[in-house]
C-alpha cells in the first residue's frame, strides 16, 4: 500500500484524498494562488517552480503540465514579474 492510498496529511487542518480529481477551475485558481505565494516570498516562481509546488504542498489531481500552467499565467496577466493585469 503506497501512501498515496490513503488520506494524506497536508497540514495541522486539512486532509487531502488522493483520489479526487480537480476541475478546470479550482486547477487555475491553485496555480494562481501557488504563483502568487512564490512571488511574494521572492523565490522563483516560473512554470517549473509552480509545478514543483503543486505536486509536493497542494497535491493537485491531475497535475498540470509546465506548458499548462504557462498558459494559465499569461492568460491571468501573470507573467514577467507582474501581479495581474495592468491600465493602460
Amino acid at each position: 500500500m503506497s501512501a498515496y492510498d490513503e488520506l494524506t496529511k497536508v497540514n495541522d487542518d486539512c486532509y487531502s484524498d488522493q483520489g479526487r480529481t480537480c476541475t478546470k477551475e479550482e486547477i487555475e485558481e491553485t496555480v494562481v494562488l501557488a504563483r502568487l505565494e512564490l512571488y511574494n516570498r521572492g523565490l522563483p516562481c516560473g512554470p517549473g517552480a509552480i509545478r514543483k509546488r503543486l505536486d509536493l504542498f497542494y497535491l493537485v489531481e491531475p497535475l498540470p503540465s509546465e506548458r499548462t500552467i504557462a498558459r494559465i499565467l499569461a492568460k491571468r496577466c501573470l507573467t514577467n514579474g507582474r501581479t495581474g493585469c495592468y491600465d493602460e
